[in-house]
């Protein structure tokens, strides 16, 4: 007598699992396609939906249920069609990206009118001593080390774009030069200076100082 436990024909059938995702989950990589039929013993239409299904799951791709408002331009990443939420989008984004650059512009100015102010506003408190100096030079009492020490402050101010200016023949700039002092002259031809009494000083075209000058004017 044969026992239910020792009959092969009562005993359920093992459980066969077939792996049919198309990218492997240990390498990542893309398997080889296989035949539908060969591999699972499943023939029609259902199966390869769900296979096209499941591989589409596998790589992290979700398949709109419409898929009729995507087109080749849009897929090729050419500009989107006008009317449409992608070209609202971008034309926002060019929007932005002008409105950041003419931003960054604006900043740039603000910082080097800032810097430029900064500068003269400490040379204006210099040039009364930078006026001392120079009398000191002219009477002959800047000598040694004081010398040198005068020397790296001209050095200094020429460093950040401050130039000292005003000489005598130079022809008279009402812009550059305020003339203390006129007298007329059957030696020139133009307004010509032949007094410097304070060199002037400028920083680029800004005039932080006229010079103050004597002036020769042509005679009638």
């Amino acid at each position: 007598m044969t026992t239910e436990g020792n009959d092969p024909s009562s005993e359920e059938p093992g459980f066969t699992f077939h792996d049919k995702r198309r990218v492997d989950p240990e390498t990542g990589e893309l398997r080889p396609e296989a035949d539908p039929q060969s591999a699972s013993g499943e023939s029609g239409e259902g199966a390869d939906t769900e296979e096209v299904l499941a591989d589409a799951s596998d790589l992290g791709v979700e398949i709109p249920a419409d898929a009729s408002s995507l087109n080749d331009t849009e897929a090729a990443g050419s500009e989107p069609a006008p009317g449409s939420e992608a070209a609202a989008h971008l034309a926002d984004l060019k929007r932005i990206n002008a409105e950041y650059a003419a931003y960054r512009m604006r900043a740039d100015r603000e910082r080097e009118r800032a810097s430029v102010g900064g500068t003269v506003k400490v040379v204006e408190a210099l040039v009364p001593v930078l006026d001392e100096v120079r009398l000191a030079q002219e009477n002959g009492d800047v000598s040694g080390p004081f010398e040198a020490h005068v020397n790296k402050l001209i050095d200094a101010l020429a460093k950040v774009g401050v130039e000292q200016y005003g000489a005598v023949g130079d022809e008279f700039d009402p812009h550059l030069h305020e003339a203390l002092m006129q007298q007329p002259s059957d030696e020139v031809e133009v307004p010509t200076v032949f007094m410097v009494m304070q060199p002037g000083y400028r920083m680029g075209d800004r005039i932080i100082r006229a010079a103050r000058v004597g002036v020769q004017q042509p005679e009638d």
